[in-house]
């Protein structure tokens, strides 16, 4: 199972508390579902997934969801993305 690497950054905001730990995440957009994706890299504003089954092209909007780790009191963890990058190191996304 990959590893996140956290990078901090004094001009961007935190990492979301949510992410701490976080390895796997659910892609969807508009209520259809793109399949589980394996974070490899996340900072305070990008976040770089592993390829999947699907190819998502610069440009597009993702809904990512917590899929392994729900802190308490919190029914869903969602943020809206832009895919920026699309290359063989991986899916890069930016909020």
């Amino acid at each position: 199972m990959l590893g996140i690497q956290t990078k901090k950054s004094s001009q961007a905001m935190h990492v979301p508390a949510a992410w701490s730990g976080l390895a796997v995440v659910a892609i969807s957009d508009a209520g259809k579902g793109y399949g589980l994706y394996r974070v490899k890299q996340i900072n305070a504003r990008t976040m770089v997934l592993v390829h999947g089954a699907i190819s998502f092209p610069v440009g597009m909007h993702l809904d990512i969801e917590d899929f392994q780790y729900q802190p308490p009191n919190l029914a869903s963890f969602h943020q809206r993305v832009t895919v920026v990058e699309n290359n063989p190191s991986g899916i890069r996304l930016v909020w």
